[in-house]
């Protein structure tokens, strides 16, 4: 453990459903077991589930609902209290511009905007161009990765690894690779209890157990495709439905399932906790995400030995092993093709669903957060 004897972790929010909050807390707890101190900080009235003696959560910044005035509060109040503070290790999971050590779970936001961009109308790039949100998000990006404090940088794949090196020339041995992890255990027992949980989920949801349902997962939807998942749901036979769950603003993917014929084959479930255990039900897993650094989500569904379709800018695509586990949805592919492809690779199955979860069994959180807690904090 060396000298390390304070930790400060930086992570604005707390929600149950989210990938980045799992870790930080995973993390916490684990650091904490090896007599180190933590102060979190975090927004004010996050009910984080961490309690012990060598935790502090000190609240900071506002909880005002523009994203903004909420990002700049917050940076401004964690550097303020930092310069008051003296930490061995201050460990960031948040877009802030003071660290030590920093967790890319974000990607570049950077690489983000460009490829946005090169999705969007021209009053869309307009209005990013002109955004003082986006705007200061990319400063204090730019800033934190060359403050001078900075000795290291956790990145989830080497996508992430690539675009933070290039959009701002930081040097390449600040950069350690380590992939997020799954709760591997858990997942394996749903894994193998899914004919009765997946019974138990057809009839809360009231849904055809005689379908063939494909899962979206994830919260976000504009980012992560899912306008994409329901064109390529277009060209699947009609026993092909696509079970949604995560959260945002439905109304535009509603009205753009009933445009194409397929409100009867998309079902919005809304968020879930453990949303992976839909894969009990499903035939695969659609992420087409416009930018996901790593996807979390595709690794948990495939943890439940299902095949997966991801975009060549998801992070996960380095696990993918094209047309046996999963396809890999590029720039200029057709969509309708890689959907049938997709069809194809479901029907044969080149692989079972115990060898395509074997195939991740590295990606067990116990190992993660052991290498990130030893080999990227040093502790």
């Amino acid at each position: 453990m060396g000298d390390i004897k304070k930790i400060a972790v930086i992570r604005s929010s707390y929600s149950p459903y989210g990938g980045v909050e799992t870790l930080t807390s995973e993390l916490i707890t684990r650091i904490l077991k090896t007599g180190v101190g933590i102060s979190l900080l975090t927004l004010p009235n996050q009910k984080w589930p961490i309690t012990n003696p060598n935790l502090k959560i000190i609240p900071l910044g506002s909880l005002i609902k523009n994203r903004l005035w909420q990002l700049w509060r917050f940076e401004r109040s964690v550097c303020n209290y930092l310069s008051t503070c003296s930490f061995d290790i201050i460990f960031s999971l948040d877009r802030v511009s003071c660290f030590t050590h920093f967790h890319g779970g974000g990607g570049s936001h950077k690489t983000f905007l460009r490829i946005k961009n090169e999705n969007s109308n021209f009053l869309s790039r307009m209005f990013r161009k002109i955004s003082l949100f986006h705007a200061y998000t990319l400063y204090i990006e730019k800033k934190g990765f060359h403050n001078p404090r900075l000795k290291n940088i956790h990145c989830c794949s080497n996508m992430v690894l690539k675009d933070i090196s290039r959009d701002y020339q930081v040097d390449l041995d600040k950069f350690k690779i380590i992939y997020n992890g799954i709760n591997w255990h858990e997942i394996g027992d749903v894994f193998n209890n899914k004919i009765v949980i997946g019974d138990e989920l057809l009839r809360k949801d009231g849904l055809d157990p005689s379908a063939n349902y494909l899962l979206f997962l994830g919260s976000g939807f504009a980012r992560k495709g899912l306008d994409i998942a329901i064109n390529g749901l277009m060209a699947l036979p009609d026993s092909y439905h696509l079970i949604v769950v995560g959260k945002d603003r439905c109304n535009p993917y509603i009205c753009q399932a009933e445009k194409l014929g397929l409100k009867k084959r998309v079902h919005f479930l809304g968020p879930q906790q453990q949303g992976w255990r839909y894969a009990s039900i499903c035939k695969a897993m659609i992420l087409p995400s416009r930018y996901e650094p790593f996807g979390l989500a595709a690794a948990e569904v495939q943890a439940m030995g299902l095949p997966i379709l991801v975009s060549e800018n998801t992070g996960y695509a380095e696990f993918v092993k094209q047309g046996r586990n999963g396809i890999i949805l590029k720039k200029n592919d057709d969509i309708g093709q890689v959907f049938k492809a997709l069809k194809d690779l479901i029907e044969t199955a080149p692989m079972s669903p115990s060898q395509i979860r074997n195939e991740i069994s590295n990606l067990d959180n116990d190992i993660i957060s052991e290498k990130i807690i030893r080999e990227f904090l040093g502790i």
